[in-house]
């Protein structure tokens, strides 16, 4: 796109040059007023806003301050992509940086993106170091080299990216109510069907096949399956097939979804993402799924839909979630608990497709929410790499 940016005069410097490394810490987060936490998991990747936070009553070991107007960045894991812009005072764990910019040279509301951008990604995670929990430190990334502009494009450039923002964020508030409508509406729905029925009944289940990681290509080759893996089933609802591994050696037995399946986490340490529902796309057919997820089919395919909407409804959700096994680290949802749970039924095919017709006119309003929210998405993605990537 065309920002119309005269690069000519903008200056080359290094990123400890223009921001500070503050570590100033705080040991009576009561005696200086602090009542926040900020963890990694606070942290959402590609959202700059901070929407949850603990508190120093349930305990903490952090004590570095955290400071409205400053660019978090967390180090650990820097592929997670976790920047932050801090609108309030807190204490945050060690793993997160809290950068300053030099104001005389670079505007704080500007940081935020620059930090953000695939460059600077890329220079913290070639510069990290670790095997189970990678990280980047400092010195490294104050050696980061960018074009930085003068004060007033800054201005200009922050000003139409934080707008940018400001409409995510507000459409992501928007598709937040449009799901609690939709979970709402469902479980209002669901409460009026005239009787249950044992789900092992209606379905079959199993979980996706164990393999090496020596097994996975990233591309396909003779023999192989693609799989999808909890990458692909992204928090929101959607199936991301960008990625999707080609697994080899996979015995012919292996279940590949069809127009009769869903798809559900089995296993994951986040307990809220055991029993996460999806309806795959018909690009996804022929694919299988990996260990840590399900393989669901509808006994009729005609079923699929309304399946679909029974397990995705809040409380059946909790009860997933609450079922999974293990009281630390990985939780599992076990296919004997599944068949045997009691879902809203009636033996009226037409009342069961007058639930999904009406649950489909709802989510095509999520549909389009999501829509523009990917517009909004790539248009950020394009104005920063027009910024920041280069000539």
């Amino acid at each position: 796109m065309s920002l119309d940016l005269d690069k000519s005069t903008w200056k080359r410097v290094s990123f400890g040059d223009v921001v500070d490394n503050v570590n100033e810490t705080v040991r009576d987060a009561d005696a200086a007023g602090i009542d926040r936490i900020i963890a990694m998991e606070h942290m959402d990747p590609g959202e700059l806003k901070i929407s949850r936070w603990g508190s120093p009553e349930d305990g903490t070991t952090f004590t570095r301050r955290v400071k409205p107007g400053q660019t978090l960045f967390g180090k650990r894991r820097a592929y997670q992509r976790k920047v932050a812009y801090a609108e309030f005072e807190a204490i945050c764990s060690g793993d997160i940086y809290t950068f300053e910019a030099d104001e005389s040279q670079m505007l704080g509301e500007f940081l935020p993106f620059l930090v953000q951008s695939n460059e600077f990604f890329d220079h913290a995670l070639d510069t990290s170091a670790g095997s189970l929990s990678p990280r980047t430190n400092w010195r490294d990334l104050a050696n980061f080299e960018f074009d930085l502009p003068p004060l007033n494009e800054q201005k200009r450039l922050a000003d139409l990216l934080w707008g940018v923002q400001r409409h995510l964020l507000a459409m992501n508030a928007e598709r937040d109510a449009v799901q609690a409508t939709l979970g709402h509406f469902v479980r209002h729905r669901l409460s009026e069907m005239p009787a249950t029925i044992r789900l092992g009944e209606v379905a079959t289940t199993r979980s996706g096949p164990s393999f090496a990681a020596s097994a996975v290509n990233d591309v396909p080759v003779e023999g192989s399956v693609p799989v999808l893996g909890i990458p692909n089933t992204k928090p929101d609802g959607t199936i991301d097939l960008s990625g999707v591994g080609h697994v080899k050696g996979l015995a012919d037995s292996v279940g590949k979804i069809d127009g009769s399946s869903l798809v559900l986490i089995r296993t994951n340490g986040n307990r809220q993402r055991i029993g996460n529902v999806y309806l795959p796309p018909v690009a996804a057919h022929g694919h299988a799924v990996s260990a840590f997820q399900f393989l669901m089919r509808s006994l009729d395919p005609a079923n699929r839909e309304y399946l679909y909407w029974v397990l995705s409804e809040p409380t059946m959700q909790e009860r997933m979630s609450e079922a999974a096994s293990g009281s630390v680290g990985l939780g599992n949802l076990a296919v004997r608990w599944l068949n045997e749970q009691q879902i809203p039924w009636s033996t009226d095919a037409a009342l069961r497709r007058s639930i999904v017709n009406e649950m489909r006119e709802l989510s095509n309003v999520m549909t389009s929410i999501d829509s523009e929210r990917g517009t909004l998405a790539a248009l950020r993605s394009a104005i920063s790499t027009t910024v920041f990537g280069g000539n």
